[in-house]
């Protein structure tokens, strides 16, 4: 019996070792749109954090102010209709108008799960091209991989189509 204790404990052991690692890994994920609309006008609607509930069909609630150290607070859309989502704060690491927006929000605790929702937008001859990216690094990050390559892209691209739309009008 102490043998198979002692067999479990050590891999157990090496599968934190090896999420460990594995979590330092940063996994990005990314979309990109075009908007018919300048840059100065999705920037306006992108940094009105207040607003972004109402647009976004991924989240439920939004609220604080973009600026450099500020932290907002969001509320995810659930799967299930009428109901919220995770809640996170993320804090702004960057604002250089009208062009990078750099958010980071820790999840638990930085080494467990850490997110960067970056998005980039770049004057083209038609208006605006939006490159939004989600990074994620940490232990759980390396166990849910799978789930975010698969999951992440959609929600983005419902985000970017909102914005779009809203963008456009």
């Amino acid at each position: 019996m102490k043998r198979a204790f002692q067999i479990i404990g050590i891999i157990l052991l090496l599968g934190i070792v090896y999420l460990s690692i594995a979590g330092r890994n940063m996994q990005t994920v990314s979309t990109e749109i075009d908007i018919q609309a300048s840059p100065e006008k999705v920037w306006s609607i992108l940094t009105d954090i207040d607003k972004w509930h109402k647009w976004s069909p991924t989240i439920n609630a939004s609220s604080g102010d973009a600026a450099v150290g500020s932290t907002v607070t969001i509320t995810m859309m659930s799967k299930e209709a009428g109901k919220d989502g995770p809640k996170y704060n993320p804090t702004f690491l960057r604002l250089d108008e009208p062009n990078t927006f750099h958010w980071r929000a820790h999840m638990m605790a930085g080494f467990i799960f850490t997110n960067d929702k970056i998005i980039e937008l770049e004057k083209t001859d038609t208006g605006t091209k939006l490159t939004h990216k989600e990074t994620f690094k940490g232990l759980m990050a390396a166990m849910m991989k799978g789930q975010m390559d698969k999951g992440v892209p959609p929600m983005l691209n419902m985000m970017n189509e909102a914005l779009k739309e809203l963008a456009e009008q």
